[in-house]
């Protein structure tokens, strides 16, 4: 497939379960061609044809899902994508099947408004807020530290034990632009 110019990967869960499949979806730019999904081995565990459907919004890209089988234990994986002379790679966390369901709560510390669009980082889990400043998210019992992040708030990180279905309540403080802890940096 000489053709193929470009070649992305998206909608990757995060985490995924242990030993089960997840869903990735994969484009090229062609109207042809056969995606491969290689493991770290080397081992081609998905596979499929490129759709004549074109992704919306897009004025050349075809895509297609596919079903990829996630490692058998707790790991970070990484995946090679192939489709003609085009190659690109991505990683996922594996974790355990989550058994909780956690509730955030998230709100200005001052102004006591919902936050919404609040991202929730549990370990592997993510979640972020609705209009109402609530998430929920399924996660495995443990010990974590939970960090959330928003443009122009700050919030420390905090301990969290979870051992069934729990509710809590957190509030972020808003900082002015100017201010260094405003934005993330990574």
């Amino acid at each position: 497939m000489a053709d193929t110019t470009s070649l992305a990967v998206w909608d990757l869960p995060m985490p995924v379960v242990t030993g089960e499949r997840f869903a990735i979806k994969a484009g090229a730019k062609s109207g042809s061609g056969r995606v491969e999904v290689s493991d770290a081995t080397g081992a081609v565990v998905a596979s499929a044809t490129l759709g004549e459907t074109l992704w919306p919004g897009t004025e050349a890209l075809h895509w297609v899902a596919l079903d990829v089988p996630a490692p058998p234990k707790a790991t970070v994986a990484n995946y090679t994508v192939r489709c003609g002379s085009a190659e690109t790679w991505f990683s996922i966390m594996a974790a355990a099947k989550p058994d909780c369901t956690l509730t955030v709560q998230i709100t200005e510390r001052d102004s006591k408004a919902p936050l919404d669009g609040v991202e929730i980082r549990l370990g592997p889990f993510h979640a972020r807020t609705d209009k109402s400043g609530r998430a929920e998210l399924r996660v495995c019992r443990g010990e974590y530290q939970i960090q959330l992040w928003r443009t122009a708030h700050i919030s420390s990180p905090q301990p969290v034990k979870i051992d069934g279905d729990a509710s809590i309540k957190l509030t972020m403080v808003h900082v002015p632009e100017e201010h260094p802890d405003a934005r993330w940096v990574r």
